[in-house]
C-alpha cells in the first residue's frame, strides 16, 4: 500500500478547504466594500441638503455630524443607506429626518431619498438639480400617552420610562396586494435629546424596521408645560406601504396616503440619480 496517497488526498482536501474559505473571505470583502460605498453615498447626498425654515430661511437647519442609523434591507431588495437628522442651530430638538439609500437595478443603483418634518412649523429643502420639498404644515401629530407613567424626576429613569412606549406598540406594513411584514422595534433609541428652552426635559427617536430598513420613527418627549409633567409622542412613517400602528389605548394609528414625488405633505420620497456599480460589486 502506498503510503503516500492517503498524504496527498488530504494535501488536496486541504486546499481545497483553503480555497472555499478564501473565496468566503473574498464574497465578504466585497459585501463589506460595497456597503461602505453606498453608506458614503448616503452621506454624500445628505450633505448636499438644505433645509430650512422658510419664514427664517438665513438661519438653515443644522445636520447632524453622524448618520443616526445605516441599514441593508435583506427582506425587500437589497438596499443600502442611513438615517440622517438635522436641528434648529439654537436647539438640539429635531426638525426634519431624512433617509438617503440606494437600490440594485442591473449594473447599476438608484439612489432614492426620503424626508419627514418634525418641525413645529413650515419647511423647505433646497438642492442643486432637485425637486424642491415644501410642507407649510408642522410635520408631526404629537399626543399625550397616558399609559406611561409620569415623568422620572431624573434622567436615567426618564431614559428607562421612554423605552416602554414603544414596546407596547403593534406596528406592520401592508403592501397594495394586501402583503403584511411585522415591524422590529430596535431597543435603542436612534437619537437622544433634550430642551429647556421648550420645557422638553427628554426627548428620543425610536425605530421600528423591516429588517433593518427604517420603515417608522416614533418620537416621545417628557415635557413640563402641563400643569403635571407628562409624556407626548408621535409617529413619522418612512414608508411607501400604508403602516398601521396598535396604539396601547387600543386605538389604531394609519399611516396617510402618499405618492413619490408629492409635494406639501410632511413625509417626502422620491428618486436622486442613478450610479453605476463599483467594479468590485459587479
Amino acid at each position: 500500500m502506498n503510503r503516500r496517497i492517503p498524504w496527498l488526498v488530504a494535501v488536496v482536501l486541504f486546499a481545497g478547504g483553503s480555497a472555499v474559505l478564501r473565496s468566503e473571505e473574498t464574497a465578504e470583502d466585497r459585501n463589506r466594500k460595497t456597503t461602505s460605498h453606498w453608506i458614503g453615498v448616503a452621506e454624500e447626498v445628505a450633505k448636499r441638503q438644505r433645509l430650512l425654515d422658510p419664514n427664517s430661511p438665513k438661519e438653515p437647519f443644522k445636520l447632524h455630524e453622524q448618520a443616526i442609523f445605516r441599514h441593508t434591507q435583506s427582506v425587500r431588495g437589497d438596499d443600502i443607506g442611513a438615517v440622517y437628522l438635522w436641528t434648529p442651530s439654537s436647539s438640539d430638538r429635531p426638525a426634519a429626518v431624512g433617509v438617503f439609500f440606494a437600490w440594485s437595478q442591473g449594473r447599476m443603483r438608484n439612489v432614492m431619498e426620503e424626508f419627514h418634518s418634525f418641525h413645529n412649523g413650515p419647511i423647505r429643502r433646497e438642492a442643486d438639480g432637485h425637486p424642491t420639498w415644501n410642507c407649510p404644515d408642522a410635520g408631526l401629530q404629537w399626543n399625550r400617552s397616558d399609559n406611561l407613567p409620569a415623568p422620572a424626576s431624573d434622567l436615567r429613569r426618564m431614559k428607562l420610562q421612554a423605552r416602554q412606549f414603544p414596546r407596547g406598540l403593534s406596528v406592520k406594513t401592508t403592501t397594495s396586494e394586501g402583503q403584511s411584514w411585522e415591524l422590529r422595534s430596535v431597543p435603542k433609541p436612534f437619537y437622544e435629546y433634550t430642551d429647556a428652552d421648550a420645557e422638553i426635559d427628554y426627548g428620543a427617536i425610536f425605530g421600528f424596521c423591516q429588517g433593518t430598513d427604517t420603515e417608522l420613527l416614533v418620537a416621545i418627549e417628557a415635557r413640563s408645560t402641563d400643569d403635571q409633567p407628562a409624556w407626548f409622542y408621535a409617529l413619522a412613517p418612512f414608508s411607501d406601504y400604508q403602516i398601521s400602528v396598535d396604539l396601547p389605548d387600543g386605538t389604531t394609528w394609519t399611516s396617510p396616503d402618499g405618492d413619490s414625488g408629492q409635494n406639501g405633505k410632511p413625509h417626502y420620497w422620491g428618486p436622486v440619480e442613478s450610479r453605476p456599480k463599483p467594479d468590485f460589486e459587479r
